[in-house]
């Protein structure tokens, strides 16, 4: 039977001295070993507010036709005990909006220094868009095992929403059900392509950072930081796109199961013989920034065994990646099965436009099923094809395609951007052939992979909402944002205003100044017409760098015109709004 949906309000006594500071209140069932696992039914709509800390607890149901809203800078603290699970059912929706400067937070309950991998459950967003399983099928984590815990996910409807997912943290998800069934950071099930997907990072997961079991949904910006498992999981016939994602790995964390182990980006049509359902998973994916845990191959070859792939593709998969860095592995790019290898040859399954980097086995094949490989398939020949603009496929490290050792840092000093003058700065991108052609969604930019060579750190869609240290972030005064700086980025003398990033984007984008002694500024948009769109800023800043927002969600797509104008300085600049 379903509940009635309550915020009880609890003091935690483990949680006292760290989070006693702000309000709490309790989702689901209630904290502690007795509420293991246990449904919890969100009927009707319900509003989490950032001045309050929530509990999230047991497997929380935000039931069909109901809806969770939670404000920018909100932060939601998942029960260990009870394994706290958030579960948005199909015909539900989640409307998470956190901002640059606020994004949403779900974390660990445990003080810091004391956080683990599969402290909680995750988030799990499940909706009606097509799959190639039956909509009977239950999401993994151990769904249905349970009276009252159906998670069912697919549909028929390619546009289906589940509402708005963006500027949010996932930290120290993944608990565990059963050996090798796991929840992921994000999990994304049968999800529709109007649901909006961007600027979310998971850290620290203990099973896939982001896994899409079919669907349409597409997303933008993600990042991955030292989870165990794959960073990119695609299954079941997901056919959506995704472009800037980030994903730096820990030697030290992988998937050290018996069955197990750790990918950058994993692919199947379908788990079992004959993979031949349909729709065949075809995702794409362009300018990623895939970084593994291996810098050199001294580090390479002392990787634990678990180590696998940069890309596994298999299962007659037609997973495609473009524009992109792939490096840090031992082994490279695997087209594990002949149905996977025809999709190749027969132009289903691209990679273009990619600097890959591995030291030893840069490019593998098998014939599982014992089909052998297809006639006239050489995966060598099929990589250097000259119009796919890939370079080489020579055992090299990341230093070849540009990235310093800075990339592989593991805090908030990680500079994965190219080098200028670096292949994967200079090589060439390219959005107009294959099967790219004609998707006006991806944005065009002139590098490879995530990031602009030529901005600072401080100036990437990174910037301010990610945290590349949440086991000591003291979350004791609720959400605050934490800036990923360049350290050797030099300031300007003088005033600056930065050209917008991204640009052209959609629907956001942030804009950069700089003021070498406090001032009043107003930062104005205008579009062609000369008319005043909005005012980004209106008010006195010190010396220092600054960042404003502007979301044209509502504007049309097109130039729009920004000017930032002190007592003594006006700048204007042009950026591009292409929906």
């Amino acid at each position: 039977m379903k509940r009635i949906f309550s915020l009880l309000c609890v003091v935690l006594a483990v949680n006292s001295i760290v989070y006693a500071a702000r309000p709490q209140r309790v989702l689901g069932p209630g904290t502690g070993s007795a509420h293991f696992r246990e449904p919890y039914h969100q009927v009707g709509h319900v509003t989490l507010y950032k001045d309050t800390t929530y509990i999230l607890t047991g497997w929380y149901f935000v039931d069909s036709l109901s809806s969770i809203t939670i404000q920018a800078g909100t932060l939601i603290l998942g029960d260990s005990a009870s394994a706290g699970t958030l579960i948005i059912r199909r015909g539900a929706k989640i409307f998470a909006s956190g901002t640059p400067t606020e994004p949403i937070v779900f974390t660990s309950s445990k003080p810091p220094g004391q956080r683990r991998p599969g402290d909680w459950g995750g988030v799990i967003i499940l909706g009606n868009a097509p799959t190639n399983k039956p909509t009977t099928q239950q999401v993994e984590g151990g769904f249905g095992t349970i009276p009252n815990s159906d998670a069912m996910y697919g549909g028929n409807d390619p546009a289906d929403s589940s509402g708005v997912f963006r500027y949010v943290r996932i930290e120290f998800a993944g608990s565990v059900f059963s050996q090798d069934n796991e929840s992921n950071g994000l999990t994304l099930g049968g999800v529709g392509n109007r649901t909006l997907i961007e600027y979310v990072q998971v850290s620290f997961g203990n099973d896939d950072d982001f896994e899409f079991f079919g669907g349409t949904v597409n997303a933008r910006y993600l990042v991955s930081w030292r989870n165990l498992d794959d960073n990119i999981d695609t299954d079941f016939g997901y056919s959506g796109k995704i472009q800037f994602v980030y994903v730096k790995r820990d030697p030290m964390i992988f998937d050290a199961s018996a069955a197990g182990a750790s990918n950058g980006f994993e692919s199947d049509n379908e788990g079992r013989a004959p993979y031949t359902a349909t729709p065949r998973t075809n995702a794409r994916i362009s300018n990623v920034t895939l970084i593994g845990p291996a810098w050199d191959s001294t580090e390479a070859n002392n990787l634990n065994s678990k180590w696998d792939n940069t890309a596994l593709i298999r299962r007659a998969s037609e997973f495609s990646i473009y524009n992109s860095i792939l490096v840090g592995w031992r082994k490279g790019i695997n087209l594990r099965d002949s149905l996977t290898q025809l999709a190749a040859l027969e132009g289903r399954l691209e990679i273009r436009n990619t600097s890959l980097a591995a030291p030893t086995s840069v490019l593998q094949v098998s014939s599982s099923p014992s089909a052998g490989l297809p006639t006239g398939f050489n995966i060598r020949n099929w990589f250097l094809t000259p119009e796919f603009g890939n370079k080489d496929t020579l055992p090299r490290t990341a230093w070849a395609v540009g990235l310093t050792q800075k990339a592989f840092a593991l805090d908030g000093t990680n500079d994965p951007r190219p080098l200028p003058g670096s292949e994967a700065a200079t090589a060439g991108t390219n959005y107009s052939s294959g099967r790219l052609a004609g998707d006006s969604w991806f944005i065009r930019v002139s590098y490879r992979g995530a990031f602009d060579p030529s901005l600072p750190m401080s100036l990437q869609w990174t910037a301010r909402w990610t945290n590349f240290d949440p086991q000591n972030t003291d979350y004791s005064g609720g959400v605050t944002s934490v800036q990923s700086e360049d350290g050797n980025a030099e300031l300007p003398f003088g005033y600056t205003l930065y050209q917008n990033y991204p640009n052209p984007f959609n629907p956001a984008t942030t804009i950069g100044f700089y003021l070498p002694q406090q001032e009043h500024v107003t930062i104005t948009v205008y579009n062609v017409l000369g008319q005043k769109v909005c005012v980004l800023a209106n008010g006195v800043y010190p010396q220092g760098q600054h960042y404003v927002n502007f979301d044209g969600s509502a504007v049309a797509s097109g130039l729009y015109f920004y000017t930032l104008k002190t007592s003594s300085f006006t700048q204007t600049k042009k950026m591009l709004l292409a929906k």
